[in-house]
């Protein structure tokens, strides 16, 4: 594989791909291109991969990487309902969202805003699988700890006479809390009334218990390993306080208690979430 895609995203795919073959039904997400998105053209490759490092917590992690965006899509869903025509995914890595959802293709713009090489390796990814790609997806380059993320969803074609819905799913823990200071900023500041954000960040370890505390310092080290090193943890009263600071209103949580209540009950399987899991929807009013 392309050493300049980001490690983290290919990761996250293998394992959104592998909770539709090592998971029981019902299934969290249906991400049927993540196995061919990542790099692997079959099961046997993809679980051949994951065998070979075999750490314990990947049920959690297929738990976790599957949950956040079914959560996501299902607050997009209600956006959808109340006329918003633009999705921005910050942080896109290899999602597969406009690939998955082509009835969306007339009503809805969406925007992949992530790391140029990461962006380059996964275009080249679908154009080697022969995909053609979804007419209604742009491609947004970024650097989040360098560029303005405004000036460049507006280049980009962003309308911000009309609201957007966006998600951060996998970007807080690689930023500097100014970074994130500043990404909110941007969002707060074009996007129009009745936009909203769907945001997942990291607890601070400290705040744990001993296993789970354990199991951040496992994935943060990984991460280092990988060159993404982790730089932010937030409190859930802190990280309500940095977006209505930037303007956002209408915050709602989603710790991992509702999160597994909603999504993992009476699941055969045993999936559970890790704590640090932890989501704020919040609109501009």
């Amino acid at each position: 594989m392309d050493p300049k895609a980001s490690r983290t995203a290919l990761h996250t795919a293998q394992h959104r791909a592998a909770h539709l073959l090592l998971d029981s039904d019902p299934k969290i997400l249906s991400d049927t291109f993540a196995r061919a998105f990542a790099g692997f053209d079959t099961d046997t490759d993809l679980l051949s991969a994951l065998d070979a490092m075999a750490p314990v917590e990947f049920p959690r992690m297929r738990a976790l990487f599957t949950l956040r965006h079914q959560y996501a899509e299902d607050e997009l869903a209600r956006a959808l309902a109340h006329g918003i025509t633009q999705y921005i995914i910050l942080g896109a890595g290899l999602d597969s969202f406009a690939f998955r959802r082509p009835d969306l293709a007339g009503s809805l713009r969406v925007f992949e805003v992530d790391h140029p090489a990461t962006q380059e390796w996964k275009r080249a990814r679908v154009a080697g699988l022969g995909i053609t790609p979804p007419t209604n997806l742009t491609y947004v380059p970024i650097d989040f700890e360098h560029d303005a993320l405004r000036g460049r969803l507006l280049s980009s074609g962003v309308n911000a006479s009309k609201a957007v819905f966006a998600s951060s799913l996998r970007v807080t823990q690689y930023l500097t809390p100014e970074a994130i200071g500043a990404t909110l900023r941007d969002i707060a500041g074009f996007a129009a009334v009745g936009s909203k954000l769907v945001v997942q960040f990291i607890v601070p370890p400290e705040t744990l218990a001993p296993d789970e505390a354990a199991l951040v310092a496992a994935l943060a080290a990984r991460a280092q390993q990988f060159g993404e090193p982790w730089r932010s943890y937030f409190l859930p009263a802190e990280f309500e306080r940095y977006l209505r600071e930037v303007g956002f209103g209408s915050i709602s949580h989603f710790g991992s208690e509702q999160a597994s209540s909603r999504y993992l009950r009476n699941r055969s399987d045993g999936l559970r979430l890790p704590a640090y899991f932890h989501m704020i929807t919040a609109g501009i009013p």
